[in-house]
């Protein structure tokens, strides 16, 4: 293939087109306007509704919920063409998205977790996914102002206080009219070699099972969590993910917004939630125990390629879920929605004929793609890291 047609391919699949910073501004631009818009329905609905009909507001919010974050899985599914393939027992199949259910993820990656939010939309539970996030969270506008008004469990990093937060935010989910997802990494950070190698120095220390791949689990947050949702979510979810360099790029944003696609593979183990003991040691005995198992089934994916390979764990044959139009639909109508306004805003700026107004109008320009730059300087991260599942590289 000549260059010229390379180049002409390029711009007929859009790769090239992907990468122009004019629309990754767009998608900015129309994410934080949308969440704007997002974030006062909700305000209102809560102030007006929620007292009242606790039920009808959040099937409601579900909705608003889910034409948020669905932009940012269009940026996964559709910008970049990333995908997931699940390894899973046919029952695990069969009962997602009609159970409430505690998910266990490792957090290994830059984007593990919007891995995770593309089941959750294939299995129909984004819009009522909830996570435990800081507090500071809350505070920022688009997503932390939805979470603020979606039972979102924030909290303080300080223990007798998030517990109290924990034992009263969680009995909120118990009367939802539709399954909840409660996304909890149990490592409460993401790993990098600098965190597992303090992280092992804790476990000697403590004679706990060193882990190859993970670090060592907080365990007060999981008892907290198995304590209250006994006898109202039937099952955990212990979710491994890994990444397939051979398929797709290294997992990061930039690379997503950039149209590179993000190849991952999830190992997912559904387990009775009242195996968990009752008492505070065994049940952190038993998360330690899930940890070891996770280890074993990363490392084996990391060192072959498979997750089952080096250990005795059920080897599940490997499953695409099918792609939804619903993120896709979302975000053209939110895009087109706020470029013709944008488009407005400067025919008017421009037609005034004003010289403020122009210097105005090129200065929101030139900001943004500062901005821009900023942000994707900010989503950089080390190489070396662990991607890829057997350290190969994609062939250039």
């Amino acid at each position: 293939m000549s260059l010229v047609q390379q180049r002409m391919w390029e711009l007929e699949d859009f790769t090239e087109i992907r990468r122009w910073y004019a629309l990754h501004l767009l998608l900015c631009v129309t994410f934080f306007i949308s969440g704007v818009i997002i974030n006062f329905i909700q305000f209102v609905l809560y102030v007006t509704l929620r007292p009242f009909n606790k039920s009808l507001y959040c099937q409601l919010n579900y909705y608003l919920m889910y034409s948020l974050m669905s932009q940012v899985l269009f940026l996964a599914e559709w910008w970049s063409g990333s995908d997931v393939r699940v390894f899973a027992s046919e029952e695990c199949f069969n009962k997602w998205g009609k159970e409430h259910a505690l998910i266990i993820m490792n957090h290994t990656y830059e984007v593990d977790w919007l891995m995770g939010w593309i089941i959750a939309d294939r299995s129909k539970t984004l819009g009522s996914a909830k996570v435990f996030v800081k507090k500071m969270m809350q505070y920022v506008p688009t997503i932390g102002w939805a979470w603020r008004c979606s039972d979102i469990i924030f909290l303080n990093r300080n223990w007798q206080e998030d517990k109290r937060i924990m034992q009263n935010q969680i009995k909120e989910f118990f009367d939802y009219p539709y399954p909840v997802w409660m996304l909890l990494f149990a490592e409460g950070t993401r790993f990098t070699p600098e965190k597992h190698e303090a992280s092992m120095e804790f476990a000697r220390k403590r004679g706990l099972p060193e882990l190859k791949r993970h670090l060592i689990p907080r365990t007060r947050g999981f008892i907290q969590c198995a304590q209250s949702l006994k006898g109202k979510f039937p099952v955990i979810y212990d979710v491994t993910v890994g990444f397939n360099t051979k398929e797709g790029e290294e997992p990061t944003l930039q690379n997503m917004l950039r149209g590179h696609k993000v190849m991952s593979e999830i190992y997912v183990r559904r387990l009775p939630l009242d195996e968990v003991p009752d008492d505070d040691e065994g049940a952190s005995k038993y998360l330690h125990d899930l940890y070891r198992t996770k280890d074993q089934l990363l490392d084996s994916y990391l060192n072959t390629g498979s997750f089952t390979k080096e250990n005795d764990q059920p080897d599940h044959k490997g499953r695409a879920m099918p792609r939804r139009l619903f993120s896709l639909l979302n975000m053209i109508g939110w895009a087109a929605f706020v470029l013709s306004r944008i488009l407005s805003f400067y025919y008017n700026l421009i037609t005034s004929g004003s010289i403020l107004s122009i210097s105005f109008a090129i200065g929101i320009v030139i900001f943004a793609y500062i901005c821009l730059y900023k942000m994707i300087g900010l989503t950089k991260i080390a190489k070396g890291s662990q991607y890829g599942n057997t350290g190969a590289k994609k062939k250039e």
